[in-house]
Order: structure tokens, then C-alpha cells, then sequence
């Protein structure tokens, strides 16, 4: 079977397919991913074919992440994305010949097109819930009723309206019909399409109105290989052996004003509590990034590895680096850029991991707001419970998961592509 996957986003977009690509090559399968440059060495490194797709990730981080507010925003840059490389559905035709499978997320969705044009049936992936639920919502804080269910029904609709403005052009020059506001991502050839969730049933119980054709899977990443082969600076030792277990704040490489604005919030408030961390925050300058014997500045680090060495964790929510710091058993606060990690905030303090979420789309924090939230973390009423949440997400093996439900899906009759 030859897969080939797209992919546009972040490196937590691509690390867990990377992952998926060597577990489908260790049975024998072939798997590619189409993305941007900047993830070849992390697809190679995992035995995994790299196709460029000349899209720029610093660009995507900026358009999809930073400048993200309003789903206004997210349409405007995928947009962006799409007038910096006109050839993208060429290359993506190019990238997907010959494939039994296409796999693809929310920002590659142009990928379907390319697979219905070809005749190749899709699995879709996303990394928060995308499909109707009474249960939990990216729209909506409520949790169980009929108005989180509803708070989907402008995501088909939106999606498709975009689908019209940006690929109908394309479509009729290859022959294809024109796609529809009433036209579906979820169904393919009359059968629903395979559909995955790569993250933990802990924060995304499946539906169970869903049908089996969407899982719930569990994590996409292999943590112990990660951390492997890391070699712990000494000034690192030093300041972990001289005091109590400190907390790891992370920030990630995302940059912009308010970001830069919120990292020197973040160390005020920091100093404030006294409490001991270990901070990576890029957009700190120089002469704040200052070594105590309260404050470490870490650049890159195994974010596998330093859990291990940390009793709490700070960081924007993203559904992989969540997913890591639960699994070590480590309490969460999340200071949230976007819905998706929002959404994962709220889930991990439903759940009774850690503190109620920041979300700085709705408005920047307090230093008092970080500072309050810090002691929270660390006052040990959610150590057990993130205890708990560790052993659940690792009896959870995603890969394996995935794997065999893609070899089912593929067996079975009724795969075939447009008649």
C-alpha cells in the first residue's frame, strides 16, 4: 500500500504523521508526507519519504497561529497561503500519483480535491473535534447539551464556502463538478471517509453517534525515542540539583508583539511567586534572560526529556506537547493562542489536571492573572489526578491503533474512487 500525506501546519502537524509513516513502513507499507522544507530532516529521520511542498512554515505559524483571532483570520491566511504558491495543486497531483490512500487535515483539505481527481480515497485527521458532538466544542464553553452541538453547524457550511472561492476554478478546468455549500468533506465515493483523532480519549471521549469510521486513537509519537539520545548540559544538572523540582515553561517559536509582550508577563509573574522554573521563551531578550537560582533559559530541549525532570507544565496547548506533559503525570496550565488549545486548556481542567485556561485572543493576562494561576498549579491539588491521566494515556497506543484501522479500511469493498 502506498500512502501519502499532506500536510500544512506546524511541527505538530507533522511530527505525529511521521510517526504513523514509520509504523506503516515497519508493516511493509510505503508512506509520504508532502509539507514545507523546513520538516524534512524530522520526516527523514524517521525513515519517511519527504515531498517539498513549497510552502513556507515561519509563514504558516505567522497566518494560522499568531495573527489568528476570528475564523475570518484563519480563511484570510490559508488565502495568504494559497497566493504564495499558486502551483500547490500541481504539486500536490505530483505528490499523491500512484497512492492507494490520501491522508490529509483541516489546512491540506485542498488534498481531496486532488484525490477525487485522481480516484484515490482520503483519511481525514484533525487534532481537536471537528465533528458535531453534544459533548465538547472548539465554539462553545458549555459542555453535554443541545447548544454545544449546535455551535457546529457554521463549520460545514464555512468550509465549503471556502472550498467554492478557492478551488472552483480548479475543478471545472480538470472536469470535476463544482463543489457545493451543501457538499460534504466527510463523505467520498458514497462511503464515509476514515477519519482520526490523534489524541486521547481521556480529553476526547469518541461520540458514540459517530459510527466507526472515526476513532479517537490516542497519541501519534514514539516520547522515549525523543529523549533518547539527549545529552543534559551541565549548568541544566546544576540547577535542578540545587533545589526543588522547578516547572517547565514553554512558549514555543511562535512570534509576535503580543506574544513578546506575554513571555515578559509570564517571567514577572515568575518572579513574583518565587516559584523555581525552567523557561524556553524565544521572544525574551537577552538582557532578561538573566540565569538565578529561581530561573533557568533553556533554547531546545526534548520536550519528553525535560518533563521527566519538572513537577508542572506551562505552555500554549497544542494537542501533541499537551499530550506529552499528561502523559509524565505533570499538572498543565495552558495560555492559550488559539481554539484548539483553548479547547485543550478548558479539557484539561475539566478533567482536573490543572488550572482553568488564559486565553489571550480574548484579552492579554494580568501579571496577577499568570501569577495567581502558577500557585494554582503547583498548590498539589492536581497532582493526583494527572497521575491518574498518565497511566490511562499509556495503555493508549495511537499508532498501532491508526495502523490497523487504515489496512481495514483499505481491505474492505467500496474504496474504489469516482466512477
Amino acid at each position: 500500500m502506498i500512502i501519502t500525506a499532506v500536510a500544512v501546519g506546524t511541527r505538530g502537524d507533522v511530527n505525529p504523521l511521521a510517526e504513523l509513516g514509520e509504523e506503516m513502513i515497519g508493516r511493509g507499507h510505503q508512506f509520504r508526507i508532502l509539507t514545507s522544507e523546513a520538516f524534512r530532516p524530522l520526516i527523514e529521520n524517521k525513515g519517511v519519504t519527504f515531498i517539498k511542498l513549497d510552502t513556507d512554515a515561519d509563514h504558516v505559524m505567522k497566518y494560522l497561529v499568531t495573527d489568528y483571532k476570528t475564523s475570518l483570520d484563519f480563511a484570510k491566511g490559508m488565502f495568504r497561503l494559497k497566493k504564495e504558491n499558486p502551483g500547490f495543486m500541481e504539486q500536490t497531483l505530483f505528490a499523491i500519483k500512484g497512492s492507494d490512500l490520501v491522508m490529509y487535515g483541516t489546512c491540506a483539505a485542498f488534498a481531496r480535491h486532488a484525490a477525487e481527481y485522481l480516484n484515490i480515497p482520503c483519511v481525514r485527521v484533525f487534532y481537536s473535534p471537528m465533528d458535531p458532538t453534544r459533548q465538547y466544542s472548539l465554539y462553545s464553553d458549555e459542555y453535554d447539551s443541545d447548544r454545544v452541538l449546535k455551535s457546529y453547524n457554521g463549520l460545514p457550511r464555512g468550509m465549503s464556502l471556502m472550498t467554492m472561492i478557492a478551488l472552483n476554478g480548479w475543478r471545472r478546468s480538470v472536469g470535476l463538478p463544482k463543489w457545493k455549500i451543501g457538499s460534504h468533506y466527510t463523505e467520498m465515493y458514497g462511503r464515509k471517509v476514515l477519519t482520526f483523532y490523534p489524541t486521547s480519549q481521556v480529553l476526547m471521549p469518541p461520540d458514540p453517534a459517530w459510527g466507526d469510521h472515526i476513532h479517537v486513537t490516542g497519541y501519534w509519537y514514539h516520547p522515549e525515542e525523543a529523549a533518547a539520545d539527549y545529552e543534559e548540559p551541565k549548568e541544566l544538572t546544576a540547577f535542578l540539583e540545587a533545589g526543588e523540582k522547578p516547572i517547565f515553561v514553554a512558549f514555543g517559536k511562535a512570534e509576535s508583539s503580543e506574544l513578546a509582550k506575554l513571555q515578559i508577563l509570564t517571567l514577572e509573574a515568575l518572579k513574583r511567586t518565587g516559584i523555581r522554573a525552567i523557561i524556553q521563551a524565544f521572544q525574551i531578550t537577552e538582557k532578561d534572560r538573566i540565569n538565578t537560582d529561581k530561573l533557568f533559559f533553556i533554547d531546545t530541549v526534548p520536550y519528553p526529556y525535560i518533563f521527566e525532570k519538572v513537577q508542572a507544565v506551562v505552555h500554549h496547548g497544542g494537542n501533541t506537547t499537551n499530550g506529552m506533559g499528561l502523559r509524565a503525570g505533570l499538572p498543565t496550565l495552558v495560555i492559550a493562542l488559539a481554539l484548539d488549545q483553548y479547547f485543550y486548556g478548558r479539557m484539561d481542567h475539566r478533567i482536573g489536571c490543572g488550572p482553568e485556561p488564559l486565553y489571550i485572543r480574548k484579552r492579554l493576562c494580568s501579571i496577577e492573572e499568570i501569577a495567581d494561576a502558577l500557585k494554582d498549579l503547583v498548590s498539589g491539588k492536581y497532582d493526583a489526578k494527572a497521575l491518574e491521566v498518565s497511566q490511562k494515556i499509556r495503555e493508549e497506543n495511537g499508532v498501532v491503533t491508526a495502523a490497523d484501522a487504515i489496512e481495514n479500511y483499505v481491505s474492505k469493498k467500496g474504496t474504489g474512487g469516482r466512477k
